[in-house]
């Protein structure tokens, strides 16, 4: 069986470790070759410890797009309120810039995460200036929620860049297991074609395509 993706990897040595462990005499044929039932364990052990790394990269992946998910959301959300805020305090400070410098309004963030964090500067320094903020339209409850709102998408930011390292970490775990694992497993189908050489059926029940096998399901895609 020639493997070109993990999950097929993980099918392959599942069959070989599979038909050495309920087959005393293959087993038996492979000690021979130096494949002991010590290294057919190993194998399974390898092939336990690759699922587990492969399913662990997954879900850090996976919770990491969701978070970003997530993140452009509630962002898309906050920074409309957000901007409606700030036309607000505009409005009541026209004619007072250094009210709106003191807010950290004077110049716009634009749409990168920068204005999150001015967002969180306007929203704390903002409830001083609400009476007259009051007069176009504000509320102290809709400030205090969009503030929430800013200061959790940062938190929604950090957990983020943490899944995506932690999704790195594995990534690099996999990949030296998965290396152990196709070692293992080139290991394997050596000493297997050597051990059944005059046996050749024997290793398509490992799975493996023997030069016989290989010519009949030629001749049989030519019909």
């Amino acid at each position: 069986m020639k493997t070109t993706s993990i999950p097929q990897l993980f099918e392959a040595v599942q069959v070989a470790v599979y038909n050495l462990s309920e087959n005393e005499e293959l087993q038996k044929r492979m000690n021979g070759y130096g494949l002991t039932s010590k290294r057919v364990q190993e194998g399974n052990v390898l092939l336990e410890n690759a699922r587990q790394m492969y399913s662990t990269q997954e879900q850090h992946y996976d919770h990491a797009r969701k978070l970003s998910l997530q993140i452009a959301q509630d962002s898309e959300a906050a920074l409309e309120v957000f901007r409606d805020h700030v036309a607000i305090a505009k409005t009541a400070f026209r004619k007072e810039p250094h009210i709106l410098q003191e807010l950290k309004i004077s110049k716009s963030a634009g749409r990168s995460w920068a204005w999150t964090q001015q967002a969180i500067d306007f929203y704390s320094k903002a409830p001083q200036y609400m009476d007259r903020l009051q007069q176009y339209g504000a509320t102290p409850e809709s400030f205090q929620q969009n503030k929430a709102a800013a200061e959790a998408l940062l938190a929604l930011k950090a957990q983020r860049l943490k899944k995506k390292g932690d999704a790195e970490n594995s990534t690099q775990l996999r990949n030296k297991t998965i290396r152990e694992l196709k070692a293992w497993y080139g290991e394997f189908r050596k000493l297997a074609r050597i051990a059944f050489q005059d046996t050749p059926q024997v290793l398509e029940t490992f799975g493996m395509v023997v030069p016989s096998t290989k010519k009949k399901r030629k001749e049989a895609s030519q019909v």
